[in-house]
């Protein structure tokens, strides 16, 4: 007895074959995730899985999977090739990542500067304005009205300054 092919199994036939075939292609090889693990980690910084998953996604079009990457890492680690700097976390090698805090630390003072330059603009033109509120415009001579106006000047400055502060 010959068994006769519908057409909708060949039809699920078809599709399946070229879905093997897609995946095929989509394959990743653990040596090409070295590889792009590697080049990866030539700029300064430290890295995740995610971040090696995307950046091997944008270079090759492949997806790897978690297992891939991981095992990939390892082998990087054992090898050297890059740096184990915390729990989940990969550099080329130490070095990078000093730089790296060195360059948060100083984003921290940074921050810290303009915290305190903001508080102390804060503070003074909350003075001014409580020196010259109450100050009647009309009843000023002309070197005293030159100086509320250089202040009205100064506080529009200091509205400026605190906001390049936040």
């Amino acid at each position: 007895m010959i068994k006769e092919t519908t057409l909708n199994e060949f039809n699920d036939s078809n599709a399946l074959n070229e879905i093997h075939e897609v995946e095929e292609k989509m394959k990743i090889s653990t040596a090409e995730i070295k590889i792009y693990i590697i080049e990866c980690v030539k700029t300064y910084g430290m890295y995740t899985n995610d971040d090696f998953k995307k950046y091997i996604i944008q270079k090759s079009g492949k997806i790897p999977t978690k297992n891939q990457i991981a095992g990939a890492i390892a082998q990087l680690v054992d090898s050297n090739d890059i740096s184990r700097v915390g729990r989940g976390l990969y550099s080329k090698d130490i070095e990078s990542t000093s730089v790296n805090t060195k360059a948060s630390s100083n984003n921290a003072k940074e921050d810290t500067l303009k915290a305190e330059i903001y508080n102390t603009l804060s503070k003074v033109e909350k003075e001014l304005v409580s020196a010259i509120g109450s100050v009647n415009v009309f009843d000023l001579n002309s070197e005293n009205f030159e100086i509320i106006k250089k202040i009205r000047g100064l506080k529009d400055t200091i509205e400026e300054i605190k906001g390049q502060c936040k």
